[in-house]
């Protein structure tokens, strides 16, 4: 915390390698720290301020970060199996490659590049994945989750226009009542997918005839 204290967004503090499980630190105010190859089991972030952070291949299993702030943060190769994302904020945030099985991220704001990113049984009920060109200052903006696994995902009333689903696995995910209107699903399988009778904007989603249902 003093390392941060005397930091700035400009000066940002760099703990990178360190171990900071199972530490309170909800609601602190990161500016911009560099936490690349952190340990971060268990430690609670919520509501913590991680916008623009460098959080490159870090331990977070476990980790608490509902309503957190992680606009512009990078999170390449970041192992986040179960942790708690519930409505937290990841606009521009780099997930490629990011383990979040079995996270849940439900009610997050979610426009991110996760390209090859694991999110098997992970919960995403109500989640707002879709683009929203209104509330996009830097122009429009679309998840990218080309080649990802969301096998058996809890996508129920999730927000998913113009998502990129190219090669992704979407086998066994319940899509009750999503929107997917706009997005891409060239080469994505979705085999034995539930709640297909409830999908809005199928008929307007991009490459349907190619994707894998079957």
């Amino acid at each position: 915390l003093a390392a941060l204290g005397s930091a700035s967004e400009h000066a940002p503090a760099d703990l990178s390698g360190s171990d900071l499980s199972g530490l309170d630190l909800s609601g602190v105010d990161f500016k911009r720290a560099i936490l690349s190859r952190c340990r971060l089991v268990q430690t609670n972030l919520a509501g913590a301020n991680l916008f623009a952070a460098q959080l490159d291949e870090v331990e977070a299993t476990d980790v608490n970060l509902a309503a957190a702030v992680l606009d512009g943060a990078v999170l390449r190769g970041a192992d986040l199996r179960r942790a708690n994302l519930r409505g937290a904020s990841l606009y521009g945030t780099i997930l490629t490659a990011a383990d979040l099985t079995e996270a849940d991220l439900s009610d997050a704001r979610l426009i991110a590049a996760a390209a090859n990113a694991r999110l098997a049984r992970a919960k995403l009920v109500g989640a707002h994945l879709g683009a929203d060109p209104g509330h996009q200052p830097m122009g429009v903006m679309r998840t990218d989750l080309t080649g990802a696994d969301l096998t058996d995902a809890d996508l129920r009333g999730a927000d998913l226009r113009k998502v990129n689903f190219t090669r992704a696995s979407l086998t066994g995910a319940d899509l009750t009542d999503v929107n997917i209107g706009g997005a891409t699903l060239l080469g994505a399988v979705l085999r034995h997918i539930r709640g297909r009778d409830r999908i809005r904007g199928l008929d307007s989603a991009r490459n349907v005839d190619q994707a894998i249902f079957q």
